[in-house]
């Protein structure tokens, strides 16, 4: 039996406009049976289940919720296979995918921002760009005008931000970056996010209070990080004493190794120190943190989809590998590898040298 059935005899009874007391009387029983059947504290004998659903003119699948209940799953199949597509870099088969969801399910809001994720996201190319702006534009009005759920309304904004951001550099499209500023102006700061306010919720609860602090430690540090990597151009540009600091602060925060969504920050900076060093003519800290961060790529992939972080100020929190950003296809370290090889700032002779190499064949 499931608990659909007391929601679903409510409703169907409220739109017959009859009590408690003349459904009962039409079945013949009693009118505490309704009642508990409504409150869902006891259901009726299952030879009672046709006689019910035939006078609301219904299945009994349908009385019983269980239409609903295959709906829900499959819609979860859908936002699973979602993850698992992005999670393999397969952008353009999740698009794909999602867009025949939609269809089948077109109030799902949910389903809907990640399809306008995926559009947005499934190639890089200019042309591409400009030729799913309509497509665009138009899942977003959509979200935007009809959608109640902030969460997937504040993720759209995002999305467009991002979207416009490189469409005005994409020469031709005719947007300048001030569209992406007015949408960028209407979103929250980050002290009215929902992770931040967390924190103060709980001020007599001490294991929900710890619970989103260590969620908040998560995200801080994520940002924080992501903040770092994204004000310099280049490694060129990075500062190696900033990104020393940020990767001591994970290690500290995170002395079991357990980075979770932070861990391709750890390996991005890890790079960057690296080529820094090297260019200072310190080949020797150079090649400790490319292993690092080889080493570290290999630990990601080696993670299950789903594990639970250990250190002490994180304790507790999930971190879900499949619903992690991610910008590299297939397997983390290859992309790694492949990286150092491509760096231009490496010679080839420090390439082909027997540490470097040694690093390469870790697997």
């Amino acid at each position: 039996m499931t608990v659909y059935f007391g929601e679903n005899l409510k409703k169907l009874r409220k739109e017959k406009r009859l009590t408690q007391e003349a459904l009962a009387e039409f079945l013949g029983m009693s009118f505490q049976s309704v009642s508990k059947w409504e409150r869902g504290e006891t259901y009726p004998d299952i030879s009672m289940l046709p006689v019910i659903a035939s006078f609301f003119g219904v299945t009994v699948d349908s009385l019983l919720g269980s239409d609903l209940i295959a709906k829900e799953e499959k819609m979860k199949n859908y936002s699973d296979r979602y993850s698992r597509l992005w999670n393999e870099g397969k952008i353009a088969q999740a698009r794909d995918m999602l867009k025949d969801a939609i269809v089948e399910f077109p109030g799902n809001y949910d389903l809907l921002v990640k399809y306008f994720n995926a559009v947005i996201h499934a190639r890089e190319d200019a042309a591409y760009r400009i030729s799913v702006r309509t497509e665009v534009n138009r899942v977003y009005d959509m979200i935007q005008n009809y959608c109640t759920i902030d969460s997937i309304r504040i993720w759209s904004k995002k999305l467009m931000c991002r979207y416009l951001r490189d469409l005005s550099l994409t020469e031709g499209s005719g947007v300048d970056i001030s569209e992406a500023e007015k949408i960028l102006s209407e979103m929250p700061i980050m002290q009215n996010t929902r992770d931040y306010e967390a924190m103060y919720m709980y001020p007599h609860d001490d294991e929900k209070r710890a619970a989103a602090c260590a969620e908040g430690t998560v995200e801080m540090l994520r940002l924080f990080g992501e903040i770092i990597n994204r004000r310099y151009k280049s490694f060129l540009d990075a500062d190696e004493q900033i990104a020393a600091a940020y990767i001591n602060l994970a290690e500290k925060i995170m002395p079991d190794g357990d980075y979770g969504k932070c861990w391709y920050l750890v390996v991005i900076h890890s790079q960057r120190i690296g080529v820094k060093m090297y260019l200072q003519g310190d080949e020797k800290t150079a090649l400790a943190y490319f292993e690092k961060a080889v080493r570290l790529a290999k630990q990601y992939d080696e993670l299950p989809e789903v594990s639970v972080h250990t250190s002490k100020a994180v304790a507790g929190v999930v971190f879900n590998k499949t619903k992690a950003y991610r910008f590299w296809e297939g397997s983390f370290l290859a992309e790694v590898k492949n990286g150092l090889v491509a760096r231009t700032e490496l010679s080839q002779e420090f390439k082909n040298s027997k540490e470097f190499q040694r690093i390469l064949a870790i697997e």
